[in-house]
């Protein structure tokens, strides 16, 4: 057995398990009778979860037996869509209700490291009290404030909600002392005849075939700083794993606080790479079983030098379904995660008063196009379509499945519908109250998505129940029939016998171009007049 040792367990650690936990002092008073406190919010949010990986949304190979009953208690959207397939700009319009070329933030916030203060920078633009948020909007009502987690908008302490709280890698430390001195009961560094072990992440196993995936990736001067190909098999125990730690202090904050009007968010970025999964949720998914998507073998040279073709294509389908695997297992996981935070809920008797969403920042191409990850330029459904599931037993019936456009922006303006305080005019979308309480039917609105990465890649989505059209900033279009072609694989946009169809998406997404302000306009319609 061969056994490779490139950092240490704390190392490693320290750089991709940061303990992203703040505390808070806030305005809320103390108890009150339940019946008249105002309604709590817990917010549930993965990174990078496609919509098609859960029980409820007819996958039926993924174990998720918590969001399933969640979906069964509370109203589940099929037809949710991301506001741009990147983590930081989606997370701002949650909070902020706007639209990314409104909001400003188009790209990931990252830690700027070519600054040597002490103090953590962050590159601009990023979430200040400049903005209008739900949660400072939620903090000045008096409301109890706490975000365990990712939180990708840069320094949560500008924010007024969280400034009394501990900085955003406060916890950090503590998580990895506590590591360290777990490390002998919490780590089995046993490896199977089939793997190789390699001292990363804490401890991973990695079959020979994708370690040999590893070894040729790692080299590659185009791949991504985090390298997408450690995928195996974790040797952190399940009880000592990130997301368990996280959830500890969810359920922890919750008993504190049961007599108070609360947000929790719970921010885990599985199934986000690195894709390594603990037992028992590794070996509960046979990589043979994972069906491949229709699109497998459909590879449009329009992306073939992305960065996830190039990964598909090296590493064939042993490794593609291996990813598959890891996936899987790190969805049940935090399903497992999130299962605790609901039964917390009805144990400290929150349920009937409590707001919960689950929802994730955008998509991931689950070997789609024989692809691998997110960071393909293009609006496929494996990268903007999303969960999104809300229960609320006070007036939401049990149940309800929704077969309409919802989108990120659409989050804060039904919270705060929700918990009877006003949208402000900065907001964009718009509050989904009215569909989820049965008071309107679910209407044909369109989707939109977008993207605005610099000129060569601005581009702009629209989605109706039919059909989804693209136009890219260097004059590319893409026409899909979504009915007739659900894997994307025929684009209809130059045939010439739908171009009455994709004028009129044209005219739709003009219109919503114009109502929302959007500066791309200038660049993408000029394009195609």
């Amino acid at each position: 057995m061969t056994q490779k040792y490139l950092f240490s367990p704390l190392a490693w650690s320290m750089l991709v398990l940061p303990f992203q936990v703040f505390g808070f002092v806030g305005l809320a008073d103390g108890a009150q009778d339940k019946s008249t406190r105002p309604t709590n919010i817990v917010w549930l949010i993965t990174d990078q979860q496609y919509y098609g990986v859960l029980g409820c949304s007819g996958n039926r190979v993924v174990k998720t037996p918590y969001l399933d009953r969640l979906a069964e208690e509370g109203t589940r959207f099929t037809r949710a869509i991301c506001a741009t397939p990147f983590c930081s700009p989606t997370r701002a319009s949650f909070i902020t209700g706007q639209w990314p070329h409104t909001h400003g933030i188009i790209k990931n916030v990252k830690v700027d490291r070519s600054k040597k203060e002490p103090k953590r920078q962050f590159t601009k633009p990023k979430i200040t009290d400049k903005q209008v948020t739900l949660d400072n909007l939620l903090f000045d009502s008096g409301y109890k404030l706490r975000h365990l987690g990712k939180w990708h908008l840069g320094d949560v302490s500008q924010l007024r909600a969280y400034r009394n709280q501990q900085g955003l890698f406060g916890q950090r430390a503590d998580y990895n002392k506590w590591f360290k001195r777990q490390a002998e009961s919490v780590v089995d560094r046993k490896a199977q005849p089939s793997e190789i072990y390699y001292n990363l992440v804490g401890g991973v196993f990695m079959t020979r075939s994708m370690a040999s995936v590893y070894e040729i990736w790692k080299d590659d001067p185009r791949r991504s700083p985090q390298n997408l190909s450690i995928i195996g098999r974790s040797a952190i125990a399940p009880r000592a794993q990130y997301e368990t730690r996280l959830t500890d202090l969810a359920l922890q904050w919750l008993e504190r606080n049961a007599d108070k009007s609360f947000m929790l968010t719970l921010s885990v970025s599985p199934p986000h790479a690195y894709w390594i999964a603990p037992e028992p949720y590794y070996s509960m998914y046979d990589p043979a079983k994972i069906p491949f998507p229709p699109s497998f073998n459909n590879r449009p040279d329009t992306y073939k030098d992305d960065l996830p073709t190039r990964m598909g294509n090296l590493f064939g389908e042993a490794n593609i379904r291996e990813y598959l695997r890891c996936y899987y297992a790190q969805v049940t996981m935090m399903d497992r995660q999130f299962g605790r935070v609901l039964d917390k809920l009805r144990e400290l008797g929150l349920e009937k008063n409590t707001l919960v969403f689950f929802t994730s920042d955008h998509g991931d191409m689950q070997a789609a196009h024989g692809m691998v990850g997110k960071a393909v330029h293009a609006y496929f459904e494996e990268l903007v379509r999303v969960p999104l599931i809300v229960r609320y037993p006070r007036s939401i019936s049990p149940g309800l499945v929704l077969d309409m456009h919802a989108n990120s922006v659409d989050i804060m303006p039904t919270v705060l519908d929700y918990v009877g305080m006003p949208i402000p005019k900065t907001v964009q979308g718009r509050s989904l109250r009215p569909f989820l309480d049965g008071v309107a039917e679910p209407d044909d609105q369109p989707g939109f998505c977008e993207r605005l990465i610099d000129h060569e890649h601005v581009s702009r989505m629209i989605r109706t129940t039919k059909w989804k059209y693209v136009i890219y900033g260097v004059g590319r279009r893409e026409l899909f029939n979504l009915a007739d072609d659900p894997g994307e694989m025929k684009n209809l946009a130059d045939d010439p016998a739908y171009s009455s169809q994709r004028n009129k998406l044209e005219n739709q997404m003009r219109d919503w171009m114009k109502r929302t302000n959007d500066p791309a306009m200038k660049t993408l319609f000029p394009l195609i007049n």
